[in-house]
């Protein structure tokens, strides 16, 4: 089956900011500068110009455009640390800006091996043809260099056509090409090959290259679901509007939590028919895996998934969650089985699998319906109970999802109390999160009756980097 895009997509995200910082006549001349971050392993970030900051907190593959007056300007990009703190991590003086051209500026590398730099593009709009797909092509991952061992070929072609003998272009990381001009369709498809190589490690599916679009096509590092399918994915940007396209055989990833106490073990069917798509799930387990990015892959669109006590099959009149999941390729989901048996139902939670090399990323999901409302404490692991802390998270209801919070490096004890009470009643001690980490913890009721102990009172179901991925 093709899978088919049309640009631009849904959002990865975007600002758009105007502003004048460089002159102060009242008709200056302005320019247009577009920033985007590209670095995979990098926090959200401010950006400043002359010291002034312009776009605040832009995540990865976000992009912004400014309107700053021509001239000189100093731009500097602060990652944002946990706790509040900013670092500096790119800073670019006296950057030349014209009134004639626009200018692209990403960043680019990693933080992590202390790589990231800014790219700094020029173009001046020039087209020949109003009705044509315009678009440049920028090299932005280190991951694909790496894999790669060096260039990577690109082919442009109609969608199904059999890979040519001779690339579109090829090129390295940092370097960039265009401006090219197609013809306006919606029947193209893009795939990578490293350089001479005719093994494709990227595959767009069909795409649409819409009539009069001036596009900037970046391959930045995959850090979507199931990651393993392809060492790139693409952002597709227009204007501030930013849109990705992963590799066509990506899928979505899906894993299920059994987080239902008095639930037996059960069974998840994917789709209308078919057997057990994940079998004899006990309480207190994630399956297929709990490491990170630990999926079952399945296609995107709308996918119906239903979970019965195990080995009822569809049938048996054990069905106890039906749902139909929109998924969408290259995300990952956590579907939870949650509430006591005659009240069970699936809480769907979007996962994300980046790693930022400045911290720990830390969700956490109340499942527990003992608990009620919960205030949550993450303390200093030298610290001998919740003392007089502050919750981190205050007054949390039952199927709470949390973002994934910035916490910085650390060994901590976590307690979990009923709000305003101060008393927990769950307790974590000696938690460790390392920085680059992604971590999710699961508050889960009790089950009195299990044969495994850890499982007779409150706890926790911890998963992703909490558990190692066998070698």
């Amino acid at each position: 089956m093709k899978t088919k895009y049309a640009l631009p997509m849904v959002l990865a995200g975007s600002v758009v900011l105007s502003g004048c910082w460089l002159d102060d006549d009242d008709d200056p001349a302005t320019t247009s500068v577009r920033v985007l971050h590209a670095s995979s392993d990098a926090p959200a970030v401010n950006v400043r110009v002359n010291g002034d900051v312009v776009v605040p907190g832009a995540d990865y593959k976000q992009a912004a455009v400014l309107t700053p007056g021509a001239g000189l300007a100093d731009i500097a990009v602060d990652g944002l640390l946990p706790g509040g703190a900013t670092a500096t991590v790119i800073s670019a003086d006296g950057v030349s800006l014209r009134a004639d051209t626009n200018y692209d500026v990403i960043a680019v590398g990693k933080v992590g091996d202390e790589t990231i730099e800014p790219l700094i593009l020029t173009d001046d709009g020039a087209r020949d043809d109003a009705n044509s797909a315009r678009l440049r092509v920028a090299h932005l991952s280190p991951d694909a260099q790496t894999a790669a061992g060096g260039p990577v070929d690109v082919y442009v072609t109609a969608s199904g056509d059999p890979l040519p003998a001779e690339a579109t272009f090829s090129f390295s990381f940092k370097e960039s090409v265009g401006p090219l001009e197609l013809p306006a369709s919606d029947d193209y498809q893009i795939r990578v090959t490293p350089a001479g190589s005719s093994t494709v490690v990227y595959d767009s599916g069909q795409i649409g290259l819409p009539a009069g679009s001036d596009l900037l096509v970046g391959a930045v590092d995959n850090t979507g679901a199931n990651g393993d399918a392809s060492p790139i994915s693409l952002v597709v940007l227009n204007g501030s509007e930013v849109a990705e396209i992963f590799d066509a055989g990506q899928d979505a990833g899906v894993r299920v939590v059994h987080a239902s106490s008095d639930a037996p073990n059960v069974d998840v069917f994917v789709g209308e028919t078919g057997p057990a798509a994940l079998s004899d799930i006990p309480f207190g387990s994630v399956s297929p895996f709990a490491f990170l990015d630990g999926y079952a892959a399945l296609p995107a669109g709308d996918t119906r998934v239903r979970v019965a006590a195990a080995g009822t099959g569809l049938g048996g009149g054990q069905v106890v969650i039906d749902e139909t999941l929109p998924l969408a390729n290259g995300q990952g989901y956590s579907v939870l089985a949650v509430g006591q048996l005659a009240n069970i139902e699936a809480l769907v939670a979007e996962d994300t699998v980046r790693s930022i090399a400045t911290q720990a990323s830390l969700r956490i999901v109340h499942a527990s319906t003992a608990a009620g409302n919960v205030d949550i404490y993450l303390v200093p692991g030298t610290q001998n109970g919740i003392g007089n802390s502050a919750p981190a998270l205050s007054d949390v209801p039952f199927k709470a999802v949390t973002d994934y919070l910035p916490i910085a490096e650390g060994t901590y004890n976590v307690y979990i109390a009923p709000t305003g009470t101060g008393t927990p009643a769950i307790t974590a001690e000696g938690v460790e999160l390392d920085a680059g980490g992604v971590y999710t913890v699961v508050a889960r009721d009790a089950d009195p009756a299990n044969a495994d102990p850890a499982l007779q009172a409150l706890g926790l179901i911890l998963f992703d980097d909490f558990v190692g991925q066998p070698q």
